[in-house]
C-alpha cells in the first residue's frame, strides 16, 4: 500500500521533539507499506533548516526505507504569533503542492491534526489521488487552542469547529492520541468503531539502548552540584506545561541538595525559567532542548530516581492529555511524580507507577519527591510497574494492530 503522510514536525531519533509522526511511520513501513511524508524543512523546536545545504522549495531524502519530502519554510518562526501562523500557512500551501507534484500515487493519505492548517491540504490531496483518508487526532482542535490562549472564543474558533467536524465526517478512520480525545469524539457524535486510541507511546523503545558509560559521562555534564536523588523533566518550556509548579516545588526543597533536578526542552518560556533557577539559587540545571536518545540516557541514568510531569489547570489538558513523555518515563522504569488530572492521573494510578497531586500544588509535588527519596524500594517498584504497564497496554504489538486496522491493511491484502 502507498501511504502519504501529512506532518509538520518529523523529528528523527537524533533530533529533540515529539516521536509519535516517526514513530507511526515506522509503524507503516514495518506493515508493508510504502511511505511518503511530507514535512516542514525548519526543525520546530530548535529552528534549523534540515535540507543539509540542498537548495529548493522541495528537497528529497531516504530515512530507514521512508522517503521524506521537506518544504521550504520560515527560520526562527517561533519568534512571535503571526510569524507562526504564516509559517504554518507556507508550509500547508507548499505540503499541497508538493502532495500533487512530487509524492506520486497514493491510496491512503495520513495527516496530523496539529497544526490545523495541514487538513485543508490533506482533504484537496486525498480528492484528487482517490485516496482514503485517516485522521491522527494529536490534539482536539479548537479546543487546545482556546486552552493555552493562542485563541480566543468567536468567529475564527466556530469556524475551525465547523472544519475539523467536517474533516471527521470524512476521514475513513480517525486515531485518537488518549483515552480523552476518544472520549471526546464520542461526544461529538464520532461513531465508536470508525476512532481507536494509539497512545503517544515510542514503540521502538528499549529501556536497554543506552550505554551506561554514555548515561553517566551525561549525568555528570548535567546534573546538579550535590545531587543524590535527581529528578528530570523532559519536555517543553511553553504554554501548557506547568514548569513554574516544578520549579516552585524544587525551590521548597532548596535546602535539601541532595535533591536536584534537570529540566531537558525549548520553547517561549525558556529563558525567563533559566533566570529564575540563577536568581533563587535552585539545585537545578536547564539543558536546553537535547536530541531524545541524549534526553533518554539521562532518564535511564541510575541517578535519575523519579520523573515529573505539570499541566496547568485546564479543563483540555485535565481530561484529555496523555503525553508521550509520560510514556517514554514508564518505558524507561521510571517512577512519575504528576501535577494533574484525567488520562494521566488514571493511567499512573491504573498502572501504580507514580504519585499524582492536583493542578499547581508544589507542595505536594515537593513532599511526593522527598517520600520517594525517603523510600528508594518504593521508587524502584513503580519503576518497574510502569514498565509493565508499557508492555502490556502500548508495546509494539498493540500499537501494530491499531494502524493496522486504521490502514484497512487486512482488506488490502
Amino acid at each position: 500500500m502507498k501511504v502519504l503522510f501529512f506532518t509538520f514536525h518529523l523529528p528523527l531519533d537524533h533530533e529533540p521533539g515529539a516521536f509519535r509522526p516517526w514513530m507511526e511511520a515506522q509503524l507503516m513501513r514495518d506493515l508493508g507499506c510504502q511511505v511518503t511524508v511530507i514535512t516542514s524543512a525548519i526543525q520546530y523546536m530548535t529552528g534549523e533548516d534540515l535540507r543539509g545545504g540542498r537548495r529548493g522549495w522541495c528537497t528529497e531524502e531516504q530515512q530507514e526505507g521512508i522517503r521524506i519530502l521537506r518544504v521550504w519554510g520560515l527560520r526562527n518562526y517561533r519568534r512571535n504569533l503571526w510569524r507562526r501562523l504564516l509559517h504554518y500557512m507556507i508550509y500547508a500551501g507548499l505540503a499541497c503542492v508538493a502532495g500533487i507534484s512530487r509524492a506520486g500515487k497514493a491510496e491512503r493519505v495520513f495527516v496530523g491534526t496539529d497544526p490545523i492548517f495541514i487538513t485543508p491540504t490533506a482533504r484537496i490531496v486525498a480528492r484528487m489521488k482517490g485516496a482514503r483518508l485517516v485522521l491522527d487526532e494529536r490534539d482536539l482542535y479548537p479546543e487546545t487552542a482556546l486552552a493555552i490562549g493562542v485563541l480566543k472564543p468567536g468567529l475564527v474558533a466556530k469556524l475551525m469547529s465547523v472544519w475539523q467536524r467536517s474533516m471527521r465526517k470524512r476521514a475513513r478512520h480517525i486515531l485518537a492520541a488518549t483515552p480523552g480525545i476518544r472520549s471526546r469524539l464520542l461526544e461529538l457524535e464520532v461513531p465508536a468503531e470508525r476512532v481507536r486510541v494509539l497512545c503517544n507511546a515510542d514503540v521502538y523503545l528499549h529501556s536497554g539502548e543506552c550505554e551506561q558509560d554514555s548515561v553517566h559521562q551525561l549525568l555528570g555534564q548535567h546534573a546538579p552540584k550535590e545531587a543524590k536523588f535527581i529528578v528530570v523533566y523532559a519536555g517543553s518550556m511553553g504554554l501548557s506545561n506547568d514548569v513554574k509548579t516544578l520549579l516552585d516545588a524544587a525551590e521548597l526543597l532548596c535546602n535539601e541538595r541532595d535533591i536536584g533536578f534537570v529540566l531537558a526542552g525549548e520553547g517561549e518560556h525558556r529563558a525567563e525559567y533559566e533566570q529564575r533557577i540563577r536568581d533563587s539559587n535552585l539545585n537545578a540545571v536547564m539543558t536546553g532542548p537535547l536530541p531524545r536518545h541524549e534526553a533518554r540516557q539521562i532518564i535511564l541514568g541510575a541517578c535519575a530516581c523519579a520523573c515529573a510531569h505539570m499541566y496547568v489547570a485546564q479543563p483540555s489538558f485535565a481530561n484529555d492529555a496523555l503525553p508521550s513523555k509520560i510514556l517514554d518515563y514508564m518505558a524507561l522504569g521510571k517512577a512519575v511524580v504528576f501535577c494533574g488530572e484525567g488520562d494521566t492521573a488514571n493511567v499512573l494510578t491504573a498502572a501504580g507507577s507514580g504519585i499524582c497531586c492536583p493542578p499547581g500544588d508544589a507542595r505536594g509535588m515537593a513532599g511526593a519527591l522527598r517520600w520517594l527519596r525517603d523510600h528508594p524500594d518504593e521508587c524502584n517498584r513503580m519503576g518497574k510497574a510502569a514498565q509493565r504497564w508499557f508492555s502490556e497496554n502500548v508495546g509494539r504489538p498493540v500499537a501494530s494492530a491499531v494502524m493496522e486496522w486504521a490502514l484497512e491493511l487486512e482488506q488490502h491484502a
